[in-house]
């Protein structure tokens, strides 16, 4: 080894030796491990004299950033198709009315949705619902709509004004929408924010699609949350195990998961029963409500 190479030799193997000794992956003097950890439950309490966890509060504390202003204000009208045919038909009259020859439309739309058409050149638009009762949808008085035999492939979709609000979750760099489906309680076949794992045009997936579409808070990569992401939100100062309400206001009991059964894949995972309890659901077909997260892939 040449004498002017010797000293950056020994700089380089000086440096690894810091590095190793100040590594996160390795244990602290006094055995208990330096790395990152696991995200404390959040409760606080200690209720007995046994050293519980609300003695130690072990895991590092649950940080969260909400964004409320800017592109986080205000609200993004997502719009998710819950039918679409070629057996749909127009009439302008007073009430006007739309009617599907062969779908019982109350099974899909309740009064009061606002629902937008698309695929129909004269009656493409936003409308109200007021009643609907078997294939018939009557709309608010001022419809406008133009007479029209079916034919056209038409796609009735349910509008709802999302809240742009997000949050940061500080420790595992993930960012929530604020609120879930069940905010307006506007999609879903019973407009209840209640939607399926799976199987229709108004699935928990094309939710998520429609929110990237709208670009929900600025954003257009949502996703639903798997088991240990929604799990990581739980708060045991809580007494169902729900995230902190200040952060989420009105965070529901029931979520999916975009987890499926190993064994059942016809069944997929949500937090349930005050979310104290984790098990799965009796089928994807099942309507419940769901988060959007974004961040960690």
């Amino acid at each position: 080894m040449k004498n002017r190479e010797r000293p950056f030799y020994i700089a380089t193997i000086l440096f690894l030796v810091v590095a190793l000794v100040f590594s996160s992956a390795t244990p602290a003097a006094s055995g208990v491990w330096s790395g990152t950890g696991i995200l404390a439950t959040g409760q606080t309490t200690s209720y007995s004299g046994e050293l519980d966890d609300g003695h130690y509060q072990a895991g590092i504390a649950k940080s969260y950033t909400v964004y409320t202003t800017g592109q986080f204000a205000s609200t993004s009208n997502i719009d998710l198709i819950h039918f679409t045919d070629t057996d749909v038909a127009f009439a302008d009259s007073d009430p006007d009315t739309i009617t599907s020859t062969g779908t019982d439309l109350d099974g899909l739309f309740v009064a009061g949705d606002d629902i937008v058409i698309t695929g129909d050149s004269d009656n493409n638009g936003v409308y109200e619902i007021d009643v609907v009762a078997g294939k018939v949808i009557t709309l608010t008085v001022g419809g406008a709509l133009s007479t029209e035999a079916a034919g056209d492939s038409v796609s009735i979709a349910k509008r709802e004004a999302l809240s742009n609000n997000a949050v940061l979750d500080n420790n595992t760099g993930l960012m929530w929408a604020r609120y879930t489906s069940a905010e307006n309680a506007a999609m879903g076949a019973a407009s209840d924010g209640k939607m399926p794992w799976t199987g229709e045009l108004y699935d928990i997936f094309q939710w998520a699609a429609a929110a990237n579409a709208a670009s929900l808070g600025g954003y257009s990569d949502w996703r639903i949350p798997n088991l240990s992401e929604l799990w990581s939100l739980g708060d045991a100062n809580h007494a169902a195990f729900l995230p902190n309400t200040t952060d989420f206001p009105g965070f529901p009991t029931n979520v999916w998961s975009a987890n499926t059964h190993k064994s059942v894949t016809a069944n997929a995972f949500t937090f349930s029963k005050n979310w104290q309890i984790l098990y799965y659901a009796d089928t994807k077909t099942l309507g419940q409500v769901t988060a959007l997260v974004r961040g960690g892939v």
